[in-house]
Formats: structure tokens, C-alpha cells, sequence
């Protein structure tokens, strides 16, 4: 199915390139701004952007925007509309995509702005279609009990409007109707009381809440989207567990306090695990009821019934004279050795994406080199390009010394301690790329102090495809 949307498209824009005249001369110019860029898969509300055009003619002229893909992409507006020599006008364009063309995933549609006496501009409307159980997400909580008195929950929805929706709970505890409004990238907490009566007999353990949306769709019609969640009723048995320390100079006590607040008896168990080091070191307020040595370490447990009301401590006294000298030691050799393994030069690379003229795909990368040691002789950085891309040939404040190819160097000569330089390039694409541009990590190679030769490489960036915005 894929396939032959593909061949759709590419036989509809071979069409477009065939019969549009090529010796138009643009006069006018364009922008966009997204208002609502995702299609629910279910309904019929298209996405919205604002467009605005200027008309640069020293005449009127009247626009037009339209696609080639219809009936399988419906842009509107429909009719051509006036705009003024020198002018701009903004107006809504929508589009919504039908048959083959709706399914699920992202989407960049072609769509044509067309002016009598300007000529023609191709540009893209970006969409995501989404299934209405990736757009309406509910968080319900993962668990109530019999003292709870309100259900708390959230309904939130991602970027489309749906306008007020009426939901119904259903539950074998709690049933209720509401309207809400659900805007574009709106959050809504609900509360809703639960039956105490239902509560008490509701069966333990999952259960399953069932709620309906009726959403108006675009066409007039109402759509019933349900969606269930499942929720656990907990037994009335609140086991409480609270954990304190007491430390001293050299030593601590772990205080491990199980309480029973619940309505029945509850048979507890503390359990804890000391290696075999620290537990030689240890003792404890109740002798324990079970201790399983293992290679390592020791688990110990006590175990005990207990009323309702009533409490349960155990108190763990471990000195830990011997193992606090030791971490010491551990933490200045980590330190030693960070000092002497960290690295001398730092390298950080960042790509930023910009606009072109032309309308091609660009990236400014910005390198950013410091000296953190001692003084660095010889110092050369040396970077790629990706594949695809060429290099604009303006630079930033310091020019390469060499370029060939897809390969450009930079030498800096000496570096002194805490020196830096910070260099810039562009790089651009007539292809607009699809999915994920890897841009390859820059080296950076210098000679130190010992006349040992060194080489440091930067971060690797990995940056979106048009197709992926």
C-alpha cells in the first residue's frame, strides 16, 4: 500500500513539474505558522496554518492556493482571493487528507501558492495522523482504596481542537457524565465522587473503567471514541513501614518500624542484607527469625503477626569504623585517577538548522576547542562533511588553512593554558533530507608538553530530515 501511495505522489509531482511554466518570475513571498498540525485518523478536522503573502508586483494580483493530490487532499481555501501591489494578506489554509493518503505516521504534503501575474511557489504542509487513542490520553491512578471519597484522574489532549466533549464513566464503583473542552495541547483533572457503598463491595483487585467520548467531527457528525482503563480496588489492610537512622561517630542505627493500621491481622516481615563484612559487625535489638548467608552477603528477616493498631521494630546497629577508612581511600584514588585520565583539550560541536533563499536544507556548525592543560603545540582540528552536503565557503572569524573535498583543517599552532578558539561553517543540501543526518565528530590532534602527540575527538551530532519536523 505504501508502494503505490508513493507512485501516486511521484507520477502527480512529475505532472506538476511538466506542465508548470518555466519561465515564471517569482514577486512574492510567504510564510506559515502551524495552528494545528495533527489529524485525528477517525475524524475529519484538517490541520490549520495561518499564511501570509506579500505581494512584492508593482500590481495587483490575485493568488490561488491548491494541490495536485485531490481528491486524496482536500486544501482549502478553494477560490483565488486579491491581494494589493505591496501588500501582504494572511488567511487560514487547512488541509486534510483522504483514502489512500490517510494513514497513520508523519506526512509532508506538496501544495502550490499561484499568483496570475507573480507565478508559482511550491511549498509543504507538515501533518501527523494519529489514531484518537494517541490524541485523547486518560492517566488514571493506579490503585484506590476504601477510605478514598473521590476518583482523581487526568484527560489530556495533543495538538487538535476538538471543542467540548461529553465523556461518560463507567464503573462498578463510580458513574458519572461530564462536557469538557478540549483544546489543542489542553489538560484537564477530574474529580468524581465515588459510591462509598459500591466502594465497600467492589471486588478486589483490577477492574475496569469504561469511558465514552462523543466528539463532534467536522462534518456535523458525532463519533464515539471508548477507551478502558483498569484501576485495582486495594484490600483494607494499610501496613505501614517508616525508616529512620540514628548515626553516631563511626556507626549508625537502621530503625525499621512496621505498623498495622489496617482492619485484620497482617503477618509482617523486616528484612535487610549485610555483606559478610559488615554483618560481622552488627547486632540487633530481637534476635531474627531466619538469616540466609549467601556468597557475599547475609540476608536477615524477622517475621511476626501483627494486631491491628500495633507495631513492630527492629533496630540494626552496624559500626562502620573500617569501612568509612576505606571509602576514604577509594574516593582519593578515584580522584587521582580522574585527574590524571581527564582529558586536556575539550572539543563541543552544535549544528543549528537556518533558512536559505532557495529554500534548501542548511546547518551552521559551530566548534568550540579549549585548552584545559598545559601549554599545546601543534594544535589541528580537522572535520568531515556528511555525505550529502556541500560546504558554503564564508566563514566565521577564522578561515580553514586547507579544504579538500568533503575535508577541512584548521591549525591553530600553540595553545596556551585555558586558550580557545571557536570556529564556524555552513553546510547545505539542494536534496532535502529525509529521516536522521548524522554529522561526523571533529578531530582535534596536538603535541603536549612531553612532546607526546594526542588526539581528542568532539560530540556526534545527529539531526532531524525535514520529513521528521
Amino acid at each position: 500500500m505504501k508502494k503505490t501511495i508513493f507512485l501516486i505522489l511521484m507520477l502527480m509531482f512529475l505532472i506538476v513539474i511538466i506542465t508548470l511554466p518555466l519561465a515564471y518570475s517569482q514577486t512574492f513571498e510567504f510564510s506559515k505558522q502551524a495552528i494545528n498540525d495533527v489529524v485525528a485518523l477517525e475524524l475529519s478536522i484538517p490541520v490549520k496554518y495561518d499564511l501570509t503573502i506579500k505581494n512584492n508586483n508593482v500590481q495587483d494580483d490575485s493568488f490561488k492556493v491548491y494541490s495536485i493530490l485531490r481528491p486524496y487532499l482536500k486544501v482549502v481555501p478553494i477560490t483565488s482571493f486579491l491581494i494589493p501591489a505591496g501588500q501582504e494578506k494572511t488567511i487560514s489554509l487547512t488541509a486534510l487528507p483522504f483514502g489512500l493518503l490517510k494513514k497513520q505516521g508523519l506526512y509532508s504534503f506538496e501544495y502550490f501558492i499561484k499568483g496570475e501575474k507573480s507565478g508559482a511557489i511550491t511549498d509543504s504542509i507538515f501533518m501527523e495522523i494519529l489514531p484518537l487513542e494517541n490524541i485523547i490520553s486518560v492517566k488514571m491512578p493506579s490503585s484506590i482504596t476504601r477510605a478514598d471519597s473521590v476518583l482523581k484522574f487526568n484527560i489530556t489532549n495533543k495538538n487538535i481542537n476538538l471543542g467540548t466533549v461529553k465523556f461518560i464513566l463507567d464503573s462498578d464503583f463510580s458513574k458519572a457524565e461530564q462536557d469538557i473542552t478540549l483544546n489543542a495541547r489542553s489538560s484537564h483533572k477530574i474529580e468524581l465522587e465515588l459510591d462509598q457503598d459500591k466502594l465497600k463491595t467492589a471486588r478486589a483487585g483490577e477492574n475496569i473503567l469504561k469511558l465514552t467520548f462523543f466528539i463532534n467531527d467536522y462534518d456535523g457528525k458525532v463519533y464515539e471514541h471508548i477507551t478502558e482503563k483498569k484501576i485495582l480496588v486495594e484490600e483494607f489492610i494499610n501496613i505501614i513501614t517508616t525508616e529512620t537512622t540514628r548515626i553516631g561517630i563511626l556507626s549508625f542505627t537502621e530503625i525499621i518500624t512496621k505498623k498495622n493500621e489496617g482492619n485484620s491481622p497482617k503477618l509482617v516481615t523486616i528484612e535487610t542484607a549485610k555483606n559478610k563484612f559488615e554483618y560481622s559487625f552488627s547486632s540487633f535489638n530481637i534476635q531474627p527469625t531466619y538469616e540466609k548467608p549467601s556468597f557475599n552477603k547475609v540476608s536477615i528477616g524477622w517475621q511476626r503477626e501483627i494486631e491491628p493498631g500495633e507495631s513492630f521494630t527492629i533496630e540494626i546497629k552496624t559500626d562502620y569504623t573500617i569501612q568509612v577508612a576505606i571509602l576514604i581511600l577509594a574516593i582519593i584514588a578515584a580522584v587521582i585517577i580522574y585527574l590524571k585520565r581527564r582529558p586536556h583539550m575539550i572539543v563541543k560541536k552544535k549544528a543549528i538548522k537556518i533558512r536559505t533563499k532557495g529554500g534548501e536544507f542548511a546547518l551552521k556548525i559551530v566548534l568550540f576547542i579549549k585548552n584545559i592543560g598545559e601549554e599545546a603545540k601543534e594544535v589541528v582540528c580537522t572535520e568531515k562533511l556528511p555525505i550529502i552536503t556541500k560546504l558554503y565557503e564564508r566563514f566565521g572569524a577564522m578561515k580553514p588553512d586547507k579544504i579538500e573535498k568533503n575535508k577541512i583543517v584548521w591549525k591553530f599552532g600553540t595553545l596556551s593554558p585555558d586558550e580557545s578558539r571557536v570556529i564556524s561553517y555552513i553546510i547545505y543540501s539542494k536534496v532535502i533530507p529525509v529521516g536522521t543526518i548524522k554529522i561526523p565528530k571533529a578531530v582535534v590532534s596536538y603535541i603536549d608538553a612531553k612532546e607526546k602527540k594526542h588526539v581528542v575527538y568532539s560530540n556526534e551530532l545527529a539531526v532531524l530530515g525535514e520529513a521528521e519536523k
